[in-house]
């Protein structure tokens, strides 16, 4: 949906509170669309309403996920924790509450629910592509590497896992051995900009040093 269909959703769902009793869904969607339109404070107040009525898993994750983009860490936190004691296995309040005890600097426990939730889902590619991404902000390269060609097991055609290998091939200056990974990559998805300008650069690497 673009900005002005969710515009007149909201408008709608809005006009809905007015002429009927609230329910929970109805300040859950109207909180979801305003936080999709980056106005948090006003998402932030239908949610809360939301969850006054309501505390199941999906509303409080919507609330935490509102915390979190407003700047409100330890709230988030506790919003999120709230998720997986009423759900244990809800994956975004696991992955979100990663990234934000990363945000926080908490990064043992980013590490441990990271790698978490790759054992929670084996055979998905995007934990290990998250993991990898955790290890990549944290300069564990190898580590990273290892967790990309998981993803690349799991899912041969995820492009972004072969450009992130690539790169890390390329700033340990096994420029080659990167350039096998964008040709592998672009088969898969030939208009990847950041591929295509690695490949760019390495060439002309290359052509420097033959020259």
């Amino acid at each position: 949906m673009n900005e002005s269909e969710i515009r007149r959703t909201i408008t709608e769902i809005e006009s809905e509170i007015e002429a009927n009793e609230p329910t929970a869904n109805l300040y859950n969607d109207a909180g979801v669309g305003y936080y999709l339109l980056g106005e948090y404070e006003t998402s932030l107040h239908y949610l809360e309403r939301a969850a006054e009525i309501d505390d199941r898993p999906s509303i409080l994750f919507n609330l935490a996920n509102t915390h979190s983009d407003l700047g409100n860490p330890e709230l988030a936190v506790d919003l999120f924790l709230k998720t997986l004691e009423k759900d244990p296995g809800h994956i975004g309040a696991l992955n979100n509450l990663a990234d934000e005890y990363e945000k926080t600097g908490n990064t043992e426990k980013a590490d441990e629910l990271f790698r978490y939730i790759t054992k929670l889902q084996p055979d998905k590619a995007l934990p290990f592509f998250n993991l990898g991404n955790f290890y990549l902000r944290h300069n564990k390269h190898i580590r990273a590497a290892k967790c990309y060609e998981a993803t690349l097991e799991k899912d041969g055609e995820f492009s972004d896992a072969y450009y992130n290998i690539a790169w890390i091939l390329y700033k340990a200056k096994a420029y080659q051995n990167s350039l096998d990974y964008l040709n592998k990559g672009l088969k898969v998805a030939p208009e990847h900009i950041e591929m295509k300008e690695l490949k760019t650069k390495l060439q002309s690497i290359q052509e420097d040093t033959a020259g």
